[in-house]
């Protein structure tokens, strides 16, 4: 390959069109530099960081209050709303063709955002995902979650939720409305993906590690009894799925879920 035709390449790389980050952030001053470090190492390079503080109480603002990027947008609850409230807001003022989600207290791989839209653009997907590296808060590390399909629908999702919410790009021309559902308590990731694959919509999995979630003890999706009830939930309240549908798909997330990062 001649040097002319690499670097024509390498400079079509940020030809896919702006990224919207969406990342709430709460008593995140722990870990919320490394994500946004993280980003800003990315090797595509089109992209806007909307970060919406939902009302912190610690030092998360004055950690933010270093980063000099026009990129970077910081925005203030003036009361505390919750993550689905917080991202939808994010999602509001996103002015990117694709929305893109990150946790604060998760790191993306640098080559994260070229990698899936790549993969997104060249299959003429509309939604994909990537597996991940799940560690502990010290960061020492726990397991690689690989989804075992390479594409899920509506149904899958339904028994078990193989979708990591800070490995998800949507392309929001096709997609339109990509907000998170507020009655969702606590699924609100979840629901959304739901609400966009009912239709007959597939997410695409990009198998390659790109994203580090950190499985925090004190974090919802620790605490294995109260996801229990948070997906009833989804299944009964937003779904409005019968009792006996509820109680399936409940039983086969449970069974899934125990060894999920075994």
């Amino acid at each position: 390959m001649s040097e002319e035709v690499k670097k024509n390449r390498k400079e079509k790389v940020d030809d896919y069109g702006l990224v919207s980050i969406i990342m709430p952030s709460y008593n995140s001053a722990k870990y919320i530099g490394e994500a946004v470090d993280s980003v800003l190492k990315q090797t595509y390079s089109n992209w806007e960081l909307i970060i919406i503080d939902d009302c912190s109480t610690d030092s998360s603002l004055n950690v933010l209050e270093k980063y000099n990027d026009r990129r970077i947008k910081v925005l203030k609850n003036i009361k505390n709303n919750g993550a689905a409230i917080t991202r939808n807001r994010g999602i509001e003022v996103a002015n990117g063709r694709y929305v893109a989600f990150l946790d604060c207290d998760d790191i993306w791989h640098k080559d994260k955002l070229w990698l899936s839209l790549k993969f997104m653009v060249n299959n003429e997907y509309i939604f994909v995902c990537t597996d991940y590296t799940v560690v502990k808060e010290d960061n020492d590390f726990v397991t690689e979650y690989v989804p075992k399909k390479d594409c899920y629908g509506y149904k899958n999702i339904l028994k078990h939720n193989s979708i990591g919410c800070s490995t998800v790009v949507l392309d929001r021309e096709f997609l339109g409305d990509v907000s998170m559902p507020t009655n969702a308590m606590k699924r609100e990731d979840f629901a959304c993906w739901l609400n966009i694959l009912k239709h007959g919509r597939k997410a695409y999995v990009l198998h390659r590690s790109l994203t580090i979630y950190r499985r925090r003890e004190s974090s919802v999706s620790s605490r294995k009894a109260k996801m229990a009830k948070y997906q009833w939930n989804v299944y009964r309240k937003v779904e409005r799925l019968s009792f006996i549908k509820s109680v399936y798909y409940l039983v086969h997330w449970a069974i899934r879920g125990l060894f999920k990062y075994r």
